[in-house]
């Protein structure tokens, strides 16, 4: 037979009566007096001593709890208390079951779903296992700021076994330092229990480990009351800032690519065409822009299907950047376009040379996943400062001068405002 006992209160001695208890371990409990089994459940009663004192239902004798349990009753509360009511609901229904002597079985019902999913698992160790399972460090301080617990992640970070760990000051288990200056930081644990608020650690914080490593950590720390409002610790929540710096660096590049291509989008070239007009401007320098648009190639796409159109949209894309410098930029600009920023050039024919060598790639057939294509570009090109002062009029400037190379018979440039020593250029495919 196994018995339910309520806690009366959150304050634990530290030297329990010898003998006369039950230790408060997280596992499945027996009085020390007759031997049974006991289950403990957190209640909200009222405190009837300053030791935590229970009452055995089997043979009403004295108990007194102790053991490293505390601290889980702050840290799963809301656990505790959800279970709690269920185990009320499921007595309160064997109960009335049994005064109502009902023999017959009953199908399951949601409350006998959600005990069978605690089964014998304490809250305690329901608490350690999630604790366990999550991909942060946790690291937990008593008030005055002695480590009493640690999960799996917190220990691989620190280097500090759990069981080396309890008890020891906080700074020398989670041992802080300023990146930069190298100095000390103020423990984020003390800090959330003497502002009693939650509070971060600054940004390029480093973390020494036990063997003296060194690892850059993001975290915060927060303070535990017990249910009376009293400071019961903290707990600090952290974990390597390289993950989440890699993280942020990958979804910076996607925000800022062509998902297909690799290419910068609009965005980024928008960013780059800005900052190379403020360049060119101090330096007394120009800047040009290649408007470039694939001739035909919503028929290649409908008639040969989506996949080989993506792939000579890729193929494309490579032949366009090995035609520029390392300091210019090809970008996706939207479709079947492209644009490519030429960076401080000293004359527009130096972006004549760029768009004649560009074309020349595209006079021979390309073979694009088994398929023989004839591939052609219009090209349109806008000059800074002439043709535009920001990056809005250059790009529009450059789009009207591709859409009168169009007009002009493809497979050729045209420069918004032609001069006369060479407005435009046509290759001849080689007969």
């Amino acid at each position: 037979m196994v018995a339910m006992i309520i806690r009366l209160n959150k304050s634990m001695p530290s030297n329990p009566l010898p003998g006369k208890g039950v230790t408060a371990s997280g596992q499945r409990q027996v009085c020390h007096h007759c031997n049974n089994s006991l289950i403990l459940i957190d209640e909200e009663v009222a405190v009837t001593d300053s030791r935590q004192r229970e009452v055995c239902p089997h043979c009403n004798s004295s108990l007194t709890i102790t053991g490293e349990g505390k601290v889980f009753h702050h840290l799963a509360s809301g656990l505790r208390a959800a279970a709690s009511w269920v185990r009320r609901q499921r007595r309160h229904k064997l109960l009335h079951d049994d005064s109502s002597h009902k023999k017959e079985e009953r199908a399951p019902q949601a409350n006998d779903l959600a005990m069978g999913s605690f089964g014998d698992v304490s809250f305690e160790d329901m608490a350690k296992i999630t604790l366990d399972s999550i991909g942060d460090a946790v690291l937990v301080v008593d008030p005055t700021a002695k480590v009493i617990y640690l999960n799996k992640v917190a220990e691989t970070m620190t280097g500090w076994s759990r069981k080396e760990a309890l008890g020891q000051p906080v700074d020398e288990v989670f041992c802080i330092i300023n990146g930069t200056t190298r100095e000390p930081a103020i423990s984020p644990a003390q800090r959330a229990i003497s502002e009693e608020r939650t509070v971060e650690l600054a940004l390029g914080s480093v973390l020494i480990r036990r063997d003296g490593t060194d690892v850059a950590i993001e975290d915060s720390a927060a303070p535990i009351r017990n249910r009376k409002g009293g400071m019961a610790g903290a707990v600090i929540v952290f974990h390597d800032a390289r993950q989440s710096g890699s993280v942020i660096q990958e979804m910076s590049h996607r925000a800022q690519h062509d998902f297909l291509t690799g290419l910068p989008n609009r965005v980024l070239l928008i960013e780059r065409l800005t900052q190379a007009i403020g360049m060119a401007k101090r330096h007394h320098k120009q800047i040009a822009l290649l408007f470039l648009d694939l001739d035909d190639f919503k028929q290649i796409n409908d008639t040969l299907g989506h996949a080989v159109g993506d792939h000579l949209l890729q193929v494309v894309a490579a032949d366009m950047e090995s035609c520029v410098r390392g300091t210019d930029t090809v970008s996706r600009h939207s479709g079947d376009e492209f644009v490519i920023l030429l960076t401080e050039i000293e004359a527009r024919k130096d972006a004549a040379h760029i768009a004649e060598k560009v074309l020349a790639k595209f006079v021979a057939p390309h073979i694009i996943s088994g398929h023989e294509l004839q591939v052609t570009l219009s090209i349109g090109i806008s000059v800074y400062p002439e043709d535009g002062v920001d990056a809005d009029i250059m790009i529009r400037s450059a789009d009207k001068a591709m859409y009168s190379a169009k007009k002009a018979g493809r497979s050729t440039y045209q420069f918004c405002h032609p001069v006369h020593e060479q407005s435009h250029a046509t290759l001849l495919s080689p007969s």
